[in-house]
Order: structure tokens, then sequence, then C-alpha cells
């Protein structure tokens, strides 16, 4: 299972060691210890350290060498939970989410709150014909709209990373698979360049037209700092807002 991420730099790492280490034994979190916005150390759980020492695993593993997943009982799944239920690391990114699209949305509805009370002056100032208050007041509410836009933008990207399933291959082949309007079942697809000179999905028969299958290779679940979705193109090299 692909672990909760988290980059913070040394002075914070420093600071809060007791916490970090407890994260990565309960949580199986791994803390990038940064400088300069540059990672540089890392704080992970013990089996993670150790895995460079095990024997090789004879199952099947995706391209991080995590075990490919059996597939759920309906397509789409986004986590298979086994008898004990879901892992430290699922439940400990679901709720990181959960609070920063908690904090987006709650940011969203109180600055909304406050310009529909702003709203609400102009209406009455311009039941008082006092045109001046209400051009004013409308000239207030302009520069504000960018914070609940910014955080309902933030809020979807959150939602669309909470419920973005994971990627389904086929068994046999272990080319990619999806279910497809107009298609029963399960086919394998891939991205090829139409008739009319454009890429797009193709659904096609293997070769030895054996029956697609599938199991989950776990997505990889991109962390969340400071309320938002760390995008992957985010340059990591940018510099920290503290210093080491």
């Amino acid at each position: 299972m692909t672990a909760v991420e988290y980059d913070h730099p040394i002075r914070r790492v420093r600071d809060e060691i007791a916490s970090v280490v407890d994260r990565a034994k309960d949580g199986g979190a791994i803390t990038y210890v940064t400088r300069n916005g540059e990672r540089v150390a890392a704080v992970v759980p013990l089996p993670v350290a150790e895995r460079g020492s095990r024997p090789a695993d004879r199952t099947a593993l995706d391209s991080r060498g995590e075990p490919l997943r059996p597939a759920p009982a309906a397509p789409g799944g986004r986590f298979t939970w086994d008898a004990g239920g879901p892992t430290p690391q699922e439940v400990e990114w679901t709720r990181a989410g959960l609070e920063a699209l908690h904090a987006q949305l709650a940011t969203a509805t109180a600055e909304s709150v406050a310009l529909l009370g702003i709203v609400g002056q102009a209406l009455a100032a311009v039941s008082d014909r006092h045109m001046g208050t209400v051009e004013d007041l409308l000239d207030s509410i302009g520069p504000r709209l960018a914070v609940p836009e910014g955080a309902l933008s933030d809020a979807v990207e959150l939602y669309d990373e909470l419920t973005r399933p994971d990627d389904a291959l086929c068994v046999t082949c272990r080319e990619p698979i999806g279910t497809f309007y107009g298609h029963e079942g399960w086919q394998h697809y891939r991205m090829a360049v139409n008739e009319h000179g454009i890429n797009a999905t193709q659904v096609y028969e293997p070769d030895d037209q054996h029956t697609p299958e599938p199991t989950y290779v776990p997505r990889t679940r991109r962390a969340f700092a400071d309320g938002k979705v760390v995008r992957p193109y985010d340059d990591p090299a940018a510099p920290a807002a503290e210093e080491a």
C-alpha cells in the first residue's frame, strides 16, 4: 500500500521528532526531511527500511514493488480491505484529505457569508438611494470573490483525489483494462492515434484472445499539504517557507 508522505524542513522535524517517529511507526507514514526545499533524508517505517534486504517476493508486483491487489467485487473500487479492515495508511491518508477538504469548504463558506453581509448592506443602501455607498460596497466585493472561488477550486481537486480509483490491470497480461460504454464487461484498451490524427482510447482484443480479469495496482496517492493536493509538477526545489 502506498504510504502517506510528508515534507518537513529540518527544524520542524527536529522540533516534532517524537510525533514524526510515532507517525512512521503507527501509521506507516514517510516524512521527508528537506533543506531549502530539497529532500535530503527521510524518516520511514522500519519495514520500509528493511525492504532492501528481503528476499525477492514471488508475488506479482507493480512498478513500485507493491503486490498487485485482488480486484474488489465491483469495478472501480478504491481500497481493497482484508478481514482486518482498512490499513492505517489508508485511514491516515483519507483523514488528511477530508481535513483539507473541510478546511477549504469552511473557508469558502465563511467568506461567502461575509460577502452576503456586504451585499445586504448594499441592498439597504440602494433602498435609501445612497448610490455612492452602494458603489463603495460593490468595489469591496470584487477582490474578495477570489477567496471562495479559490477555496472551492481546491475543494474540487481534493474531492477528485479522494475519489479517484486505482488503476485496473489484466491479471494475465498486466495491460490496462477498463469498462466502456457499448462494450460488455472488462476490455483491454490502449492509447492510439485514430483516423483523425487524435490520440484516443482504443479497445482491442489481445492476440491470444484471453478474457480480461482485473487486479488493482495501487495508484500513486498524492499528498496533502496546506489544505491542498500536492501536484506532481510542483517544483520540489522551490525555496521552503521555513529555513532549516
